[in-house]
């Protein structure tokens, strides 16, 4: 490791030798001040032997730059600090496998900046964050057991607010990437991420002072599921509003099935400060006939009603030739029962449950200028061999007992894959079951997240056990499943309260 630090004339070389060690860690703290105000830079490591740093580190009358260069294997972490008048931005890199970064950044007492390119393989999370007088932009970027490359920036000045910036590419088993800021005004937020081996690119950026903005696109597996244009129709609302996608994905690999879900939220935070989801865990690892009853993860959404009877449509247009508008409604309905038949009251319509409907509206699920008509849609479309179905939920930002109000939710499948709605033939043949495929993203309706990811941003590691725990319909889909997981179940009960006991104690005549 090699750590210039230079200031004016003077220059201090440090060189650190490891011998017989896996690891070494080291701090680093500067700071700058012209007599008035104060910069400052901290900067820490933890490194693997076999990893090479070097950094230069300038000070000027309050003023601070660095560079930053890092190639290496690995576990490896690096922490970069800096603070102002009214500013502080941050940097995290953990990584788990090769590792090569090439970093700046300068501050002020009146602004700052960080700029980074990261490229590895294995298992990394970027994560930067900026703040600037309560406004707070940032980015995350995350891949497990891949490869990803990255280009990140940060920036604040004294009274403008902050910004930030992901330029990302990866490709791996599982990936997530997030942009956010908070402003005082409101907080936005645009989140993806797939499981299962696949690909992703993210060209996102935030900012906020009084309010906040987020833009850019992400696609995965070369599909563009989050735009520009839907996350302007969210934040353009002019009041709070969200959008969520969530589908399954057949693997490249021909591995089997895997999941992909993208969000944007736009919240007014006149009367809410509160945006983390409400969602437990239980703790519970009983290894029972249904998987595990911590196998569950909840959104932070629902209907927010008492027995909220949410009616379901289907728009037969395009129902496939081996299918029926019939045998599609009947699939659809049984997978809305199983959900009712599992938690106190009814989800879903009692009387009929799926009205077909031709005049429903089954508009594009990757548009730009996505449709918002308050009614639940089930419909087919073809859109490529990636997404076997998707569910597509809105949220006006209501909120009641800690989770917030669903307002509509639609529901395509894919024209582009054979379907049946025979348990038999989707045992025998490899169609896709309608029901099966129903029930998974009707839970995304309900609120049910999938349980390959953690509470929020994030991905669970290959080592969880939940991950295996393949008896829960909200993992992923490997072959026809029309019944709930002890997880799925216990997920929904929260959300709608469990099923009453019926105790029977006699008729209580007289002879």
């Amino acid at each position: 490791m090699w750590i210039n630090i230079a200031r004016s004339a003077f220059i201090c070389l440090l060189v650190i030798s490891i011998v017989e060690t896996t690891a070494m860690g080291i701090t680093v703290s500067v700071s700058s001040s012209d007599g008035h105000e104060m910069s400052s830079s901290s900067h820490g490591y933890n490194l693997d032997t076999s990893t090479q740093l070097k950094q230069d580190i300038n000070l000027a009358s309050s003023k601070i730059s660095s560079n930053l260069q890092v190639e290496g294997r690995g576990k490896n972490r690096l922490m970069q600090s800096l603070s102002g008048s009214s500013y502080a931005l941050s940097s995290d890199v953990n990584s788990q496998g090769m590792l090569r970064i090439s970093a700046s950044s300068a501050a002020s007492w009146e602004e700052a900046s960080i700029s980074q390119d990261v490229a590895g393989a294995g298992s990394l999370s970027l994560n930067m964050q900026s703040i600037e007088s309560g406004a707070n932009a940032g980015q995350e970027a995350v891949v497990v057991g891949g490869v990803l490359s990255s280009s990140q920036s940060l920036y604040a000045i004294n009274g403008q607010g902050t910004f930030s910036s992901q330029i990302t590419e990866m490709e791996g088993q599982g990936g997530r990437v997030v942009s956010g800021a908070l402003g005082e005004e409101n907080v936005m937020l645009a989140e993806g991420g797939y499981y299962g081996q696949g690909s992703m690119k993210a060209n996102l950026a935030s900012s906020a002072s009084k309010h906040a903005i987020s833009n850019g696109f992400a696609s995965i597996d070369n599909v563009l599921v989050l735009s520009g244009e839907s996350i302007n129709a969210v934040s353009s609302d002019g009041e709070s509003a969200m959008m969520g996608i969530s589908g399954l994905r057949v693997l490249g690999d021909e591995s089997g099935i895997g999941s992909f879900d993208v969000s944007v939220l736009n919240f007014d935070l006149a009367g809410e400060k509160e945006t983390e989801t409400a969602c437990e865990i239980a703790e519970s690892e009983m290894i029972i006939p249904g998987g595990s009853y911590s196998s569950f993860r909840l959104t932070g959404y629902r209907w927010n009603t008492l027995d909220p009877q949410v009616q379901l449509y289907l728009n037969p247009t395009g129902t496939p030739a081996q299918l029926t508008p019939t045998s599609t409604e009947d699939a659809i309905s049984a997978a809305a029962n199983t959900w009712d038949d599992a938690v106190a009251g009814d989800i879903f319509a009692d009387t009929t449950t799926v009205i077909v409907d031709e005049s429903k509206v089954v508009d594009d699920p990757f548009s730009g200028t996505p449709k918002k008509d308050g009614y639940n849609v089930h419909g087919w479309d073809a859109f490529g061999n990636s997404f076997v179905a998707l569910n597509r939920w809105w949220t006006d930002g209501t909120r009641k007992d800690g989770y917030y109000r669903i307002t509509e939710s639609d529901t395509w499948y894919n024209l582009d894959y054979e379907w049946t709605t025979s348990l038999t033939n989707a045992q025998t043949t490899g169609k896709i079951d309608l029901q099966s495929v129903a029930l998974h993203e009707l839970g995304h309706c309900i609120g049910m997240g999938d349980i390959y990811s953690t509470t929020y941003g994030g991905i669970l590691p290959p080592s969880d056990e939940r991950t295996k725990d393949f008896e829960q319909v909200m993992n992923l889909y490997n072959g026809p499943q029309r019944t709930l997981g002890n997880g799925d179940i216990t997920g929904a009960q929260i959300l709608y309260g469990s099923v009453p006991k019926i105790i029977s104690v006699g008729s209580g005549g007289q002879d």
